[in-house]
């Protein structure tokens, strides 16, 4: 055992049996650097899924934020609330500086452009969130659950769609977290609707 170290030693040190060691020429000393990851540039259907989620979160955001100002709303439904306001604000922020470290613009949340790429898609309409704001808190509970179940519906949808076109690892790894986050929301928000 001693002696195959010893061995391994002189190999790696450069040594033969009774011959000095001898440091290789400084020319054929190769440095091998590891190669640099490749990083896929989005695609044009990327781009398009952050600028339509960034206004669909926005009208989430906006969803939870209206229910969040009311009275009477169950502990368990602000907690949602609370959770998907954060969470999904935090994502747009996220979405927006990924744009931009690509060389795109922001995409302000209200922007009406981006709203309509994703109209059909699970987005409320003015009336069903004018229905939301006017509901008192136990009505808007549930009137909430049962709009941003299917909110989130359109977001799987979209989130299901880029996996097929998408070619940017972050889009990606978003829709797939859109299709696995939203999709246990929506199984939460549904057991809080089911009667007791």
């Amino acid at each position: 055992m001693r002696a195959a170290l010893l061995v391994t030693l002189l190999l790696l040190a450069g040594c033969g049996a009774g011959a000095e060691a001898t440091p290789p020429a400084p020319s054929t000393v190769v440095s091998v650097a590891p190669p640099a990851p490749t990083v896929t540039p989005p695609n044009g259907q990327d781009l398009l899924f952050a600028a339509m989620m960034i206004a669909h979160h926005a009208q989430a955001v906006e969803m939870s934020r209206t229910l969040l100002g009311k009275a009477g709303v169950p502990a368990r439904v602000v907690a949602i609330a609370e959770f998907i306001r954060t969470d999904q604000d935090r994502e747009i922020a996220e979405m927006n500086a990924w744009r931009v470290a690509w060389g795109k613009p922001a995409v302000p949340p209200d922007d009406p452009a981006a709203a309509r790429h994703g109209a059909g898609h699970g987005m409320l309409t003015e009336e069903q969130l004018a229905a939301l704001a006017a509901a008192d808190g136990p009505t808007a509970s549930r009137l909430y659950l049962t709009q941003m179940i299917e909110h989130h519906e359109g977001a799987i949808l979209m989130a299901r769609a880029v996996l097929k076109v998408g070619a940017n690892a972050y889009i990606r790894n978003l829709a797939k977290h859109v299709v696995n986050e939203q999709g246990a929301e929506n199984q939460a928000m549904a057991k809080l609707l089911a009667p007791t």
